[in-house]
């Protein structure tokens, strides 16, 4: 069992990696946390397992975090939405033939902008041609088309669905001519080209639509099934029939081993059967599922070979452990879980459902018979019950039905699958062989195949045969799985009996408490930590405090900015301490609009506190006990002091822009002026005016400054926050926010100038306002 519960341990590290996507730091809090409780109970092998276990969680995690998609400076995707372009690449796969169109994934080397500039790029795209001409894989196309960001949908995102399989791009509606052939795999070519003749004999011997299920359950190609067919086996719950998965591998795998057992004696036959069911593996596609089974088949294969008997759910760990090292991402792949989750049903289930068959069977029969029905009965009825049972919240939550005729359905059309493959597969080899003779098999073929097509639409047409259940959420499918897995364990006392163990053996010591009190609290902190990470987007926020104006403000990376002050010292730096990481005490750039007593005591207090890298200011004009205070604390913290004119540019983050707007270089003797800065981020903008008077408004408008912004701080003037006509013009704002002084003034001074009243957020009514960007669109969250 070590194997399962590393396996178990692994992918729930995957799980909650893609989910709270932690930062490396978190990760090696969490790695220090289990190493401590390693160390403090190593003389104790139950807790020494967990501790391992957890180690092995924030491995998997680890491993998540380092397949994630990194797009180069070259990828295509940098190009999406830009119009219709021309892209040169290589058809890196099989294309997908359907109906009405085809698809295909074109590993694109050059690029053609609308303006004629051509570029090299790297990347994969998804592209949509009609169904003829036909292409094959490595043929090296020209594509014409609109080059797009694939979409979101309600309730599912295909950007992600593609992402996670490298594409990141999409083409529809396109054209495509060949221009030559580029590198390809050899073997994968062979292994293509073979099943390409191996169609076009199953679509001369058999008619449709018994030569497309064929083509589906023998070659993994299912595009060809006709819609009707499907939706039948989508309403009786016997989709899997179609899909290759290990029912399909055990046959392969079996007819592979007792043919090269005639030739070759047990021993020797099972490196031929092993290289026979891989080149299957990669000749139906090597899809999710396929993999799954080919790996568990290989393994039975080698149990045989060293003469020891194979451990199914070991198998299964394995096979889960290799496929996710290898690529985290295929534990989103619907068929992977379907696969592992049915497998795993079959392990947990079968067994139990048969001894309670027996005991309710053998009430009205002798136990013998009740053996000997079992026989019968358990592969095709409780097999399925049990793969049900495993696979009922993934179902619910991808299909959104239940089938009320699945158990029934199975159990006729299964013991018919064994036919469908061998003489499916015999007809299919003779008929490239000797077309005669592939055409006799084919006609027995046919009797299975027909058999299953129309025991399914039999059932698909009994009245409610299904049910729409609605959209499950990801939660409920949790919750449902949650359920299940509690039932099953409190069934099994020996679960129970190692759950009291454990915790027996966490509290017994004094020594033993503490270092579960040291584990538990790294534990809070990464969770805390995690909690506090920047989510990659810009966070503005303006703060709440009494007679100041002050705005915090986060980078997509997790810089922190600061921009004016507060009368007070205790508000600002609670505000602050309320959204700055634990570990986090420095300031990136902190910003002083102009030396006020309405501004200083607060930031004074911040810099007394926080390190700052970059400290922009203009403080001509001040004088007195505050401003020696002022310049005495801003020499100690700011490691860069930088006048606050005209022109300063500071890049916070990637796309992320601060542009000084005012004042210019000099100003009149004595005299002071507010500092104004721009934020741009993608296409959303902040302006950010200080204490901007009047006067010095009109100034910026003479002078042409870059004012048209989607936000707009207004300005702060001691109670009063005024802003002129021509400057309100230029700016066009969609939001002003105003600071938390006298909002009622504010806005009588601006009711007449078409703002309307709900773009205007006052402070001092709904407290702090925080506006969140990606970018290209902004969203507005307030306190009250």
């Amino acid at each position: 069992m070590t194997l399962v519960y590393l396996a178990v341990a692994w992918l729930a590290g995957i799980v909650l990696a893609e989910a709270l996507r932690p930062p490396w730091q978190v990760l090696l809090l969490l790695g220090l946390a289990t190493i401590i409780g390693w160390a403090g109970w190593r003389e104790r092998p139950l807790v020494r397992s967990v501790c391992v276990l957890l180690l092995v969680a924030v491995l998997g995690a680890g491993r998540l975090l380092w397949a994630l998609p990194r797009l180069p400076p070259n990828a295509l995707a940098h190009y999406n939405d830009i119009g219709p372009v021309l892209i040169e690449g290589t058809v890196a796969a099989a294309p997908d033939e359907r109906d009405t169109h085809t698809r295909l994934r074109l590993q694109a080397e050059r690029l053609m902008l609308p303006d004629g500039q051509q570029l090299p790029v790297q990347g994969m795209a998804l592209v949509y041609l009609p169904r003829y001409p036909t292409f094959s894989y490595g043929d090296r196309l020209l594509v014409g088309g609109l080059l797009e960001t694939p979409p979101e949908f309600a309730g599912f995102s295909y950007r992600e669905y593609l992402a996670r399989q490298g594409v990141f791009s999409l083409v529809r509606r396109a054209q495509a001519i060949v221009v030559g052939r580029g590198a390809v795999n050899p073997l994968q070519a062979l292994l293509l080209t073979f099943r390409q003749r191996a169609q076009e004999v199953i679509g001369r011997i058999l008619h449709e639509p018994a030569a497309s299920l064929l083509t589906g359950i023998l070659l993994g190609v299912e595009g060809g099934i006709p819609k009707d067919v499907r939706d039948a086996f989508a309403a009786t719950g016997t989709a899997h029939i179609v899909a290759i998965s290990g029912f399909n591998i055990a046959i392969i795998s079996g007819l592979f081993f007792r043919l090269f057992r005639r030739w070759l004696g047990p021993r020797r036959a099972v490196w031929p059967s092993i290289t026979g069911v891989v080149l299957y593996t990669l000749l139906v596609g090597a899809s999710a599922s396929v993999v799954r089974a080919a790996i568990m088949g290989i393994l039975y294969l080698l149990g045989r070979h060293l003469g020891r008997s194979t451990y199914v759910p070991a198998s299964l760990a394995a096979a889960a452990i290799g496929m996710t090292l290898l690529n985290p991402m295929v534990l989103w792949d619907v068929g992977f879980q379907l696969s592992f989750a049915a497998t795993l049903g079959l392990v947990l289930y079968v067994d139990r459902l048969e001894c309670g068959a027996i005991r309710l069977l053998a009430r009205a029969v002798s136990e013998e018979r009740a053996r000997q029905a079992m026989g019968f009965l358990s592969d095709a009825l409780l097999v399925t019950l049990a793969a049900q049972i495993a696979t009922l919240p993934l179902t619910l939550y991808y299909f959104r039905r239940l089938s009320l005729v699945s158990l029934l359905a199975n159990f006729l059309i299964l013991p018919a699958q064994p036919g469908v493959m061998v003489w499916g597969g015999l007809a299919t080899l003779a008929g490239m062989l000797w077309p005669s003779l592939g055409e006799v098999l084919g006609w027995v073929a046919w009797l299975f195949l027909t058999y299953t097509i129309e025991i399914v639409r039999w059932a698909a047409g009994i009245p409610y045969a299904w049910v729409d259940v609605g959209r499950m959420t990801a939660a409920g499918t949790w919750a449902l799985y949650g359920l299940i897995g509690a039932l099953t364990a409190w069934a099994d006392p020996r679960i129970r009996a190692r759950v009291r163990g454990l915790w027996a053996s966490l509290t017994g010591r004094v020594s033993d408490r503490l270092l579960l009190s040291a584990a538990a609290l790294l534990l809070l902190l990464a969770v805390a930590a995690r909690l506090s990470m920047p989510d990659g987007r810009l966070h503005v926020v303006f703060l709440d405090v009494t007679g100041g104006d002050a705005i915090f403000i986060r980078t997509p990376s997790g810089r922190q900015v600061l921009v004016g002050g507060a009368p007070g010292t205790t508000e600002l730096l609670s505000a602050l301490g309320r959204r700055m990481p634990f570990w986090d005490h420095e300031l990136e750039v902190v910003v002083l609009p102009r030396p006020a007593e309405d501004v200083l005591p607060g930031l004074i207090a911040v810099l007394e506190r926080y390190p700052v890298h970059h400290l922009i200011a203009r403080d001509e004009g001040c004088a007195g006990a505050l401003c020696e205070r002022w310049r005495e604390v801003a020499a100690k913290a700011a490691r860069e002091v930088w006048r606050g004119e005209r022109g300063l540019q500071l890049t916070l983050d990637e796309g992320l822009l601060l542009t000084v707007l005012h004042p210019g270089p000099s100003l009149p003797a004595g005299s002071s002026s507010s500092v104004v800065v721009r934020l741009d981020y993608g296409s959303v903008c902040f302006l950010l005016t200080g204490n901007l008077r009047e006067a010095e408004q009109e100034a910026m408008v003479e002078a042409g400054a870059w004012l048209n912004c989607d936000v707009l701080k207004a300005p702060h003037h001691k109670g009063t926050a005024a802003l002129t006509d021509r400057f309100l013009g230029l700016v066009g704002p969609e939001v002003v926010v105003v600071p938390a002084d006298d909002p009622a003034t504010f806005w009588r001074q601006t009711k007449d100038r078409r703002l309307d009243e709900g773009s205007v957020y006052r402070i001092a009514e709904r407290g702090t306002v925080e506006i969140i960007s990606d970018g290209g669109r902004y969203q507005i969250e307030t306190e009250r």
